[in-house]
């Protein structure tokens, strides 16, 4: 129905296809910033379906041949599962699925947003991963960064680019972690 560039062999292909298609170390994207809220929801939705069928066995695969993990990395959470999107939005439908069961069945979700505090509790009830970067007073100040130290907050507001806090429960403690310059940035 719509069409995808998967990294593998650029070219346009159906998105079920190319889902139900996918292999190990296989990277696919699928862009929806450009459609409108609708269809982002109908993309998004066909998408995860396709996801799920493929995971679930419901298509004719070899179980060594459908990768273990697959991991859906959605940008702007806050635009698609914040606190202030209906509660009958698709994607929110569908995110929430994915944090509360698509664990179990090798479907990680990897997401980024400017704003913890205005992500959908159970969303965030669900998530084991925390990666924090810089961000301002009043958005350390909610309730969501109240289990984070004092000196990591004041760290939070200071953070440079490509700095940033990690919170695990395999961590005894926050990690601060740096990811290093481009090469041709450290030598000048």
């Amino acid at each position: 129905m719509f069409a995808s560039r998967c990294e593998k062999d650029k070219q346009q292909v159906r998105l079920e296809e190319a889902i139900s298609n996918i292999q190990k170390n296989d990277v696919c994207v699928i862009d929806i910033a450009k459609l409108d809220e609708d269809m982002q929801g109908f993309v998004f939705g066909d998408v995860m379906r396709a996801v799920y069928e493929l995971k679930l066995g419901q298509i004719e695969r070899e179980e060594s041949e459908i990768p273990s993990k697959i991991i859906v990395f959605v940008d702007e959470l806050n635009k698609h599962a914040s606190k202030d999107v209906p509660k009958n939005s698709p994607i929110l439908r569908q995110v929430l699925d994915i944090t509360e069961r698509g664990r179990s069945l090798g479907i990680i979700l990897f997401s980024a947003e400017r704003f913890l505090s205005n992500i959908h509790e159970r969303v965030k009830g669900n998530c084991s991963t925390f990666a924090y970067g810089r961000s301002n007073a009043i958005e350390v100040s909610k309730p969501d960064y109240k289990y984070v130290p004092r000196v990591y907050q004041s760290m939070l507001t200071r953070l440079k680019q490509g700095e940033y806090i990690l919170e695990n429960p395999i961590f005894r403690s926050l990690l601060n972690i740096k990811f290093p310059k481009p090469i041709y940035k450290q030598f000048k």
